[in-house]
């Protein structure tokens, strides 16, 4: 008996999880992988900087390889008081099911060059389901973040990442372009982060 509450409990956790993607607009379709992104960015003039080799590649709980894109136009149009330009880049295989802070600093980096009033027109970010087969072996992290009961990949949120968008939680719908998740009615949430039955899942 009690095992079967457990395996019932466990289902209803898998039913109940979500996990965000990177959705491109225009198709509205979500983008899983860099095979399906590397297009997207390219007709806007970003191309892959170097992608990690198979040799090198991370497995099981090892150290997460990440595959960064770069602007070609990069060297006209980096504002001369950026020390450090910001790297628009994703963890190597599946870019879906990652940390919103992940999410927000890939965008952002990719505006900085672009400096698309809205960014959203490009890519939104939306929830989806756990996906029984493909997601059942990944291990998965709570994404404390507003209460919700969303779930991330371990080990695909750096800690610089994290303490910058935490330090700035409160100035996040700044009209800086980076509120890009989206609700029910695909409208602009009032908060960079909305509770789960805010977000459709696709």
């Amino acid at each position: 008996m009690e095992r079967e509450r457990e395996r019932e409990y466990c289902c209803m956790m898998r039913d109940c999880t979500r996990k965000l993607a990177l959705w491109h607009t225009r198709t509205f379709k979500p983008i899983l992988t860099h095979e399906e992104l590397e297009p997207i960015l390219a007709t806007k003039g970003f191309v892959v900087a170097a992608r990690p080799s198979p040799s090198s590649s991370s497995s099981g709980g090892g150290l997460i390889n990440w595959v960064e894109y770069v602007y070609a136009a990069a060297a006209a149009t980096t504002k001369s008081e950026v020390l450090a330009p910001p790297k628009a880049r994703l963890p190597d295989s599946r870019i879906d099911g990652l940390h919103i802070y992940t999410y927000r600093a890939f965008i952002d980096a990719v505006n900085f060059y672009l400096e698309m009033d809205d960014i959203s027109t490009l890519f939104h970010i939306r929830g989806m389901p756990l996906h029984w087969m493909s997601d059942r072996y990944t291990k998965w992290v709570p994404m404390e973040v507003d209460e919700s009961i969303f779930v991330y990949r371990e080990g695909t949120l750096d800690q610089t990442t994290e303490s910058f968008y935490n330090s700035n939680r409160q100035s996040c719908c700044n009209g800086h372009g980076s509120m890009v998740i989206r609700d029910k009615g695909k409208k602009m949430s009032e908060s960079c982060i909305v509770s789960l039955k805010d977000i459709l899942a696709a």
